[in-house]
């Protein structure tokens, strides 16, 4: 057994002439030297003598032995000087070493309700400790609790509950004795507390609001969510766009203006109560209401392109205009105005002006933006078109002496036309016939 002090293994061999006999150990295939120190133990090797004493180093000594010299030993013997096979005899030793604890659990283990708890218990000894674990002198394995688990390293108890409270022993046994350890398990409840305070939050309409609250406590504190005296939120009370969080706190899907006001967030245990209070701020959202449109204007003149926006009042409004994706920064150009209302002004347009406007605001309370597309045409155009288009030959009824030929052009609307003949026709009656 491991422990004692040694342990003699004797090898007895006979043969002829008797002094000649040599007897050699082995463990483990290789060969042990008489008196030194091998494997980390004090080997002995008695030392042979005369045939009257008949030892010829029969005797191997282990001093102090333990578990690590649990293996084979090989006795040979041979005449000095002989080349015949040596005679072998093997013995197997077996070392046993009583239990001992390399991780045990603190004396008393204090912990909350609804917490998990770790108890180490770990063992060493030869052959490998069985460990086993009692709770008042009662076994785990009659008290049939899923919540009690056992690990490689000791005893898990999940979701602590009062009635867990009491002394918990582990042994450790085998065939070279028992050793035991013991804590005090102490599970205590205790009165609700913040542990995140619910802070003042301000989101814009049609948005998702969350309000914090978490809490600390044992039992678990039951958390209940109120406007005034209205329940928004608990274990047991859902209504519709209020949620309440796995953490304690308050989520509002979506937001409307009218969900504007304070929020008390209430926890209670069996040890006490607490609550507070936040106030929730709602913005109106931000969008364009007088969005700019297409626009095409004559070479030289002003260009207006407007964006007029709703916003709430508590918020200021920032425009970015920008042009083909680029952002146009009026203090560049004496030509681009931004206007307070958000319009965009262009003074003595040219055709590098033509493209697409996007109108974009940014606020607290939201963004939005719009595009449209603005062209510049060339007064010459307008008056005095080069290549006609197609050629309409007009006869008016009301003066038959007139016959009026006229050149359409397709920069010239309907209306303007109609007008036109409306004139020449008027002025044909009072004269002679004309060609125009």
């Amino acid at each position: 057994m491991a422990g004692s002090s040694e342990v003699t293994l004797e090898c007895i061999a006979n043969a002829r002439p008797l002094e000649e006999l040599r007897v050699s150990w082995k463990r483990n295939g290789v060969t042990l030297t008489r008196g030194l120190r091998s494997f980390g133990r004090r080997l002995t090797i008695s030392t042979p003598t005369s045939a009257d004493t008949g030892d010829f180093g029969r005797r191997l000594t282990i001093s102090t032995p333990t578990s690590a010299d649990t293996t084979e030993y090989v006795c040979e013997a041979a005449l000095a000087g002989s080349t015949a096979e040596p005679a072998r005899a093997k013995a197997f030793l077996s070392i046993t070493e009583p239990p001992y604890f390399t991780a045990e659990p603190k004396s008393r283990i204090v912990v909350e309700v609804e917490e998990t708890v770790d108890m180490a218990c770990e063992a060493m000894g030869a052959p490998l400790p069985r460990l086993q674990w009692y709770k008042d002198a009662v076994p785990l394995s009659q008290l049939q609790d899923p919540r009690y688990r056992l690990l490689p390293g000791g005893l898990r108890i999940e979701r602590l509950r009062p009635r867990d409270s009491g002394i918990f022993q582990c042994f450790a046994s085998n065939e070279g004795g028992e050793v035991q350890t013991s804590t005090y398990l102490d599970v205590t409840n205790v009165a609700p507390a913040f542990t995140q305070l619910p802070a003042d939050t301000t989101v814009t309409d049609g948005m998702t609001a969350t309000l914090r609250c978490e809490v600390s406590g044992a039992p678990r504190p039951a958390i209940t969510w109120r406007r005034g005296s209205h329940v928004l939120a608990s274990g047991s009370v859902r209504i519709p766009r209020f949620m309440l969080l796995e953490s304690g706190g308050l989520q509002i899907s979506p937001v409307f203006i009218q969900d504007a006001g304070t929020y008390t967030c209430y926890a209670a245990n069996t040890e006490g109560s607490l609550n507070a209070s936040a106030t929730l701020t709602v913005w109106n959202r931000t969008s364009i209401v007088t969005p700019p449109e297409d626009r095409v204007v004559i070479k030289g003149t002003t260009a207006t392109l407007r964006c007029g926006a709703t916003h709430d009042p508590r918020v200021s409004l920032r425009y970015v205009w920008r042009k083909d994706d680029v952002v146009l920064a009026p203090p560049s150009s004496s030509r681009i105005v931004v206007e307070p209302d958000g319009s965009l002004l262009i003074s003595q347009t040219w055709s590098g002006d033509i493209g697409d406007y996007t109108c974009e605001i940014v606020s607290e309370g939201g963004s939005d933006s719009r595009t449209a597309r603005l062209e510049v045409i060339d007064s010459a155009l307008r008056s005095a078109p080069t290549v006609p288009s197609a050629l309409a030959f007009v006869t008016l009824p009301a003066c038959p002496r007139l016959r009026v030929t006229m050149l359409s052009v397709c920069l010239r609307s309907e209306l303007q036309q109609k007008a036109e003949m409306r004139s020449a026709s008027i002025g044909g009656c009072s004269g002679s016939d004309s060609n125009i």
